[in-house]
């Protein structure tokens, strides 16, 4: 076998690793395997992103909204919080997945994997559209998918589907 010295786009690098992380959710696979592969693409677009806006056009990451979204509902709520506090909270599941410290982490953490693994993919995708304006195929697949679960859920429950015609 021929090794051969290629080189890729950061962009594509980050939709096949997003996509790849998409379709380990579609054939069940692993939910830690999920987080790291949505978040892999979510920091990679996140730094494009950041080049962007840097340059004068773009706009902020999904992380960097949503840390100042909870910033700003802790300090109406007389709970300030730094960016740093929240993105830490935010990372907590990766980090505690992906590093160990043996003298400060224990060796157990407790998780609603499901929402976590939605929260990372969901991240990557409004990432991953945000600069490139369109998503794929697969990504839209699975924002289909989840429209389906939140709109049988909500059948589901007392009350039924709100009509929103």
């Amino acid at each position: 076998m021929t090794k051969v010295l290629r080189k890729y786009k950061k962009e594509e690098i980050a939709t096949r690793i997003l996509e790849t992380a998409i379709d380990l959710f579609f054939s069940g696979g692993d939910g830690f395997s999920i987080i790291h592969l949505a978040a892999a693409s979510e920091e990679v677009v996140a730094g494009l992103l950041a080049r962007k806006v840097a340059v004068g056009g773009g706009i902020s990451s999904a992380r960097e909204r949503t840390i100042s979204a909870l910033e700003e509902i802790h300090a109406v709520h007389g709970s300030k919080r730094t960016k740093k506090q929240i993105g830490t909270y935010l990372n907590f599941v990766r980090n505690q997945t992906k590093h160990h410290s043996p003298e400060r982490d224990p060796t157990e953490i407790a998780v609603c994997l499901d929402l976590e693994v939605e929260r990372a993919l969901l991240q990557a995708i409004e990432n991953h559209i945000q600069l490139f304006g369109t998503p794929t195929e697969k990504i839209i697949r699975y924002i289909n998918q989840s429209w389906t679960q939140i709109a049988s859920l909500r059948s589901a429950q007392p009350g039924g589907q709100p009509d929103l015609h």
